[in-house]
């Protein structure tokens, strides 16, 4: 019974020390990594309120074709493309039809 005791307060000091180092046993691979993403952007145009899409290197990969005439409209658009980049499904188009 003592081995017992001795051996179960032994194993808790160490997983003691372990949990205070913050050592996670998982291999790295495992582990979440935080990747850098882009930004959108949402701005005043002379057609109105605009949003574009930038990469982590600050150049724009896609742009709003529309101007909305206010800031929540364009702000709701990029709702939209946030959900649908989440969810959507995406379809390959092999040649476009004339």
């Amino acid at each position: 019974m003592r081995t017992a005791l001795r051996s179960f307060a032994l194993f808790a000091v160490v997983a003691a020390l372990i949990a205070s180092t913050g050592f996670s046993p998982a291999p790295a691979a495992l582990q979440k990594k935080t990747e850098e993403v882009g930004t959108i952007e949402v701005y005043k145009a002379k057609d109105g309120w605009r949003f574009r899409i930038k990469n982590t290197e600050g150049k724009s990969v896609a742009i709003g074709t529309v101007g909305y005439e206010k800031k929540e409209e364009a702000m709701k658009e990029v709702e939209f493309l946030k959900a649908t980049f989440a969810r959507g499904k995406v379809v390959e188009v092999k040649e476009e039809k004339k």
